[in-house]
Parts: C-alpha cells; structure tokens; sequence
C-alpha cells in the first residue's frame, strides 16, 4: 500500500515542468554527460544515455519539448516509456536531418521508428528546431517546428513482430541512444510536463491502421507522390491528414503551358509555400513545353518532378488532353496507340523522376485496354522507363497500370511509386487500391522509390 501511494503521488501529483538538463547527475551513461553552457552535446555512435527520475518515478502521459540541432550526419534516437533494464521496451523518435535519397538513413526527423516513418526531410543541419513529444493514454503526436508529423492511435492489438514486441505505450524513462554515423546533436532544451489521465481514443480503421504499421516496420516507403492542393483542401488540412494517416504525403502544383503555374517567377513562389513544411516538394510538369519553360536549376530545387503523356500534340497537329473528351482526337485505335507509346517513349526522357498515370486511355477506348495494350507496346514503355530510370507509379484515383504492366515492369527492374492524383478532398483517399497492390506483388523496399535515390 505505501509503494502504491508513493507511486500514485510521484505520478499523478506533480504536474510542473521538470527540465531534464538541470540534473546531469541523473543520466546513466557509459560516457560522462557533456553538458556545457546549458547544452547537452551527444556525439559518437551506439551510445546510450539514460535519465533517471528517482525511486517509483515514472512517466506516463506526459508533454515533451525539447530544442535541438543536428550535424549533417548526426543520427539519435530519443526513447520514450522506456526501462534502463530493457531500452527496447517504449517507442523511440528519430532526429536525423541528412538529405533524402539515402538508404540507410532512410527514416527522418519525427518518425516513430517502425511504426509510423518520415521519410522527407524539413530541417535543414545546424539550424536549431522543436522537436514536441505528446503522450496521453494510448495517442502519440510528434511535432516538428509546430507541425504534427504523427497522430497515431495505439490500438489494443497493434501490430508487433517478435523484433519489437515490446514497442508499447505503458510508462517509463527517457533516454537517447546515438545511432550508426551519428556525428553531434545538441540539445539546448528539454522539458517534460506531466498530463493528466484520459479517456482513450478508437481508431476508426483499425484494419488499416494495421496494414500501414506492417509497411513501415517492413520500411516500405509509404507516401503518396501525386496530391494536389486541390478544391477547398488547404495545407493545414493535408498536413493533419498525413499525420493521422500514417502516409507522407508529396504536394504537386501543375506546371506548364494552360496550367496555373507557366513561370519561373510562379515556381518559385510556389516552392516557398511548402519550404519547411512537413511534405515532399515536387512538381507536376504538364506538356511537352514545360522543359523550356522552367529553369533547371530551380526545377532541381524540388524533391522530384513527374509528368505523363496525357497532354500532347498528334500527328493531325491537334493538342490533345486525354482526360478532356472534347479535346480529344483518338482517330484510328491502333494508330493512336502507337502515337500513344512513341510519346511515352519521349516524355520519360524528359528530366522527370516518375512516370505518373500511367498507360491512361481516352473515355472512347478506355474498355479496350487489355487489348490495345499489347505485350510488345508495354515492353516498349517499361523498356524506356529502365533506361531513363524513370520510376512508375501505381496510380490510385484510375487504378493503373494493369497486373501485365507492374509485372513486366518489376521483372525489368524499375522501381515503383504510389500516387493518388486527387481533384480535391473528396477523391483524397489513403491509397487503398495502390498499397493493395504493393502487397499483392509483394514488392520490396529495394523496389520502390525514393527522391534522389543514391
């Protein structure tokens, strides 16, 4: 009964901001803490550094924010419901600001390792940050710089392998664990207010919730390429959607000749909309024309550019826009098909990083697909895709490319990206029929795209 009134005082009672740096005594390391001036400074690699609070003391729902800056290569985990006896019990935030594109640092800034993964970067290296931790019954947000980065709901049957089975909310210590490379991180600022209990959340997919945890512990790159700012949607809007969701997300502006972006000046000022928010930053480069119309140099600023072959010009002089009826001239079937691939065969020369809806037909011939879709044209199309090392995605909104494409694309040795192509909120989906597809080709992280991939 006393040990039971100790811990319900020392948990439940204090609710003031503890500030974790003002004791160093109370962190266990093999190394002696550096803390200089105020900021702890945790470099090398594989290291753990574990804070004690005292006897029967714990955290449970709790508030943490810390200030932290991080070299180039600096890569640490910070621990949460943690045991100095078992670092691997409790859930662990990864601070790593490199560039995208590297393998095995794959897992960014915010990413509740194996759970739910950032895979974009929003902080740039040796620029200070707030990195926020929320823990309260069964939800967990991250924030970074303000911005929710995830919103995840533990379910009461989440998705463990027996590699993290003990990677569940209960209570615990903090600690950080220094990773492979990791250079310097410094912290400035960290401190932990207690929150009162609560009533629990319920997932409302908890099927899904399932499904998107297996493709992040497999390190699956889960993001949708291909979301537009569409509609009434707003970027406050797609960012919470991401968060709760478990899927990054990319946002594209369409850029080219008839198209709301025809300038350099309108690229630009769209790339300054989406600097330092928690998304991908890519491009939608519409029409032949838009090589010439958009310096290299700026495009190469964007995560990745893509584009398709729904707008071009046919042998009869007509621009076509092959989603727009009235402004279609499909002719002779076999003719246009074969316009059709010649054109692909162009546009993945274009300096594009995915090939996105792919293999799309007009209205007037789309029931014809499996049919004008010959074996020899898809061979043509992913032929041209390995060359240019073009990636091709897995469109969700028209669910394409067909089986025979994805197959004959992956024995090929292209890579894959999911993208949903949304007009606005209401065609905004959690890329159910692409991830469907994923698994049921069993594709492999190596398989997939990944910007700048090195």
């Amino acid at each position: 009964m006393l040990i039971a009134a100790l811990l319900l005082v020392s948990c439940n009672t204090e609710n003031e901001t503890l500030n974790l740096l003002e004791e160093p005594e109370k962190w266990r390391s093999d190394n002696p803490l550096v803390i200089e001036e105020g900021e702890l400074t945790l470099e090398g690699e594989y290291e753990t550094f574990v804070y004690q609070p005292g006897l029967f003391k714990t955290f449970e729902n709790f508030e943490l924010t810390a200030e932290i800056m991080s070299s180039p290569d600096a890569q640490v985990a910070l621990l949460f419901h943690t045991n100095p006896r078992d670092l691997k019990k409790g859930y662990e935030v990864i601070i790593e600001n490199s560039e995208v594109g590297n393998w095995d640092r794959l897992l960014k800034t915010g990413s509740l390792t194996s759970v739910r993964n950032i895979y974009y970067n929003m902080v740039k290296p040796d620029t200070w940050f707030e990195l926020n931790i929320k823990v309260q019954e069964n939800h967990i947000t991250v924030f970074v710089n303000g911005f929710p980065v995830v919103d995840y709901i533990e379910p009461e049957m989440p998705f463990r392998p027996s590699q993290i089975e003990n990677r569940r909310l209960g209570s615990g210590t903090f600690a950080f664990k220094t990773l492979f490379g990791n250079t310097a991180v410094k912290i400035r600022k960290l401190n932990v207010t207690p929150l009162p209990s609560a009533n629990k959340k319920q997932n409302s997919n908890p099927e899904f919730v399932r499904n998107i945890t297996q493709l992040h512990y497999r390190q699956i790159p889960v993001v949708d390429y291909h979301v537009h700012k569409k509609g009434d949607l707003t970027l406050k809007q797609l960012i919470e959607k991401s968060a709760k969701s478990g899927i990054n997300y990319g946002i594209a502006a369409n850029c080219g000749l008839k198209f709301p972006i025809q300038s350099d000046e309108d690229l630009k000022a769209y790339y300054e909309t989406l600097d330092g928010l928690p998304v991908f930053k890519a491009m939608q480069a519409e029409g032949r024309e838009w090589v010439e119309m958009f310096s290299k140099d700026l495009v190469n600023q964007f995560d990745y550019a893509f584009t398709d072959a729904m707008t071009w010009t046919n042998s009869r002089n007509v621009r076509m826009r092959l989603w727009i009826p009235e402004e279609t001239d499909v002719g002779d079937p076999e003719d246009f098909m074969e316009q059709l691939v010649a054109q692909i065969e162009k546009v993945v020369t274009e300096p594009i990083a995915i090939y996105v809806n792919p293999t799309f037909l007009p209205v007037e011939i789309a029931d014809r697909y499996e049919e004008l879709w010959t074996d020899e044209r898809i061979n043509r199309v992913v032929m041209a895709l390995k060359k240019n090392n073009v990636a091709l995605e897995i469109g969700n909104r028209y669910q394409l490319p067909g089986d025979r494409v994805i197959a004959a694309a992956r024995e090929a040795g292209v890579n894959f990206a999911m993208g949903t192509n949304n007009t606005g909120p209401d065609n905004l989906e959690n890329l159910e029929w692409a991830l469907q597809t994923v698994e049921r080709f069993n594709l492999q992280p190596s398989e997939m795209f990944l910007p700048k991939q090195k």
